[in-house]
């Protein structure tokens, strides 16, 4: 019965050519119109799609928040958390489809109409958008590998089978960009000219510039360990520059605890229908240490005990398992009102304690450590006193070799990327901080990676389908197989 159904699934997919054809330009082609409008205006449209459709997005909840072992699911989408792949390759197709069908198409507009020599000609509205732009082809480019970067997102311009481009070249290109970016913002004077339609900094060039440095400095230390040169040039102009200093420099949507489900925030209806329980891994780091942000990102069980479930449990360990009590995510994580980060000053500063821990630049590890950690703490509402009692524990200075300060870090921005757990996936990778234990084959499952943490997803079936010699290029060029297993260019320290 279900091998028919497969084949039936099959048939319809390979003999419909023009449906998978009309979904590809729908993903590289803007709705009609929208080159007539304002780029101001179109420029919106991307900037609050990033604060949605990417965050709380299939890809982020479905796959990057279980292998960022922050939550385990209890649904259809168990199999994630197993390292197995997503056989309907839903989750794939919604993340290709969130960044260039929702954000890019309008980014890439933007771009278009705000150069040199376009109808709206304006290096301001030209810098933060293409900024924006980067840091969606940075989200492709690290889930999947090799992605189309200077074709990618151009179907207006009839770019409809755009060449895939491999990612040490797409690493060059995003960090010359914001480069570029960071050089035009520094002509701005009190605003960029965004006709008040800019729902990240308000037309504010000052917070502009820091978060386009900070996603710089970003970028510039994910490929610190495989091209040291680019990276260190990079990582020296960053430093130079104004970076993200306090909270109210974050890249944030506080959303509203309201019946409108366009302003509450997308991980609310995502929570309500996947019933995430909270990792083990995560509830162990927050209890073992004490940490005040415990009852905030966590609800307690009878008794007020937090108890996190193991991910990648084998089915029949599962089984025995889903029913029994573990904690959920707190509202902070999932309520209406829960925030949507795409960047915070915490973060910025445990890259900079990175940085002076391995001589890169600046000094003074550990007070940029101390920093991250209170500005983590303040952000999610931790009272003062609170965080200078955590501060006066161990794990409040950093101690130990230079690696095991290293692993100090990556345990606390770890904990500070949430919600934004494509970032934390993505850093674990980078740092192999915090440690996810190879898989036993015994009480958690092997799946597709033989136990491994996944590096990338597969490319969806629609790109396979309508743009087949290029994807297949993309696949020679990581080794020959679209599979979990195989590591994207900047994965070499786990």
């Amino acid at each position: 019965m279900k091998t028919s159904i497969y084949r039936l699934i099959l048939g319809i997919l390979l003999f419909s050519p023009l449906s998978c054809t009309e979904h590809f330009q729908e993903v590289n082609t803007n709705p009609n119109g929208v080159t007539d409008s304002d780029p101001a205006f179109i420029f919106a449209s991307g900037a609050r799609a990033s604060f949605r459709s990417g965050i709380a997005g299939a890809y982020d909840y479905r796959i990057a928040a279980q292998m960022a072992h922050y939550y385990v699911g209890v649904n259809n989408d168990h199999f994630n958390d197993q390292y197995l792949q997503d056989l309907s390759g839903e989750s794939y197709e919604a993340l290709y489809d969130s960044e260039y069908a929702s954000k890019l198409r309008y980014f890439n507009d933007v771009l278009r109409l705000t150069a040199p020599g376009g109808e709206y000609e304006d290096k301001l509205q030209y810098a933060v958008a293409d900024a924006m732009a980067v840091m969606s082809y940075s989200i492709l480019t690290d889930a999947f590998g090799s992605i189309p970067d200077f074709e990618g997102g151009f179907g207006n311009d009839n770019l409809l089978l755009p060449s895939y481009d491999d990612q040490e070249t797409i690493y060059q290109d995003l960090l010359q960009r914001l480069t570029d970016d960071i050089t035009a913002l520094k002509t701005a004077t009190t605003t960029v000219n965004l006709l008040d339609q800019d729902p990240v900094f308000k037309d504010d060039p000052v917070k502009w510039s820091k978060f386009v440095n900070s996603l710089r400095l970003r970028l510039a230390m994910r490929i610190r360990h495989v091209d040291q040169i680019t990276a260190s040039n990079y990582i020296t102009q960053s430093l130079e520059e104004p970076l993200m200093e306090s909270n109210a420099d974050n890249a944030v949507s506080f959303n509203v605890d309201g019946d409108n489900s366009s302003l509450f925030s997308p991980w609310f209806g995502t929570f309500d229908f996947w019933n995430f329980r909270m990792s083990d891994k995560v509830i162990t780091q927050l209890t073992s240490t004490n940490d005040p942000r415990l009852a905030i990102y966590a609800n307690p069980i009878t008794g007020g005990i937090y108890k996190g479930m193991v991910n990648g449990l084998i089915d029949s360990k599962f089984a025995s398992e889903v029913n029994k009590p573990y904690s959920s995510p707190g509202q902070w994580l999932v309520g209406k009102a829960a925030p949507t980060i795409l960047m915070s000053a915490g973060e910025i500063a445990f890259l900079q304690a990175e940085c002076a821990l391995f001589n890169l630049g600046g000094t003074d590890a550990n007070a940029h450590y101390q920093r991250g950690i209170d500005l983590s703490l303040k952000k999610v509402g931790v009272a003062q006193e609170d965080i200078d009692t955590f501060l006066a524990t161990e794990i409040g200075t950093l101690t130990g070799t230079q690696e095991e300060q290293f692993e100090q870090i990556g345990k606390q921005m770890w904990l500070t990327l949430a919600p934004n757990f494509t970032e934390a996936y993505n850093y674990m990778r980078r740092t192999g901080y915090p440690v996810i234990p190879l898989r036993d084959g015994i009480n958690t499952s092997l799946g597709d990676t033989e136990g491994e943490l996944p590096s990338r997803v597969l490319y969806p079936l629609s790109e396979k389908l309508t743009n087949e010699t290029n994807v297949q290029e993309a696949i020679n060029s990581i080794g020959g197989q679209d599979i979990l297993k195989t590591r994207v260019w900047w994965d070499v320290r786990r």
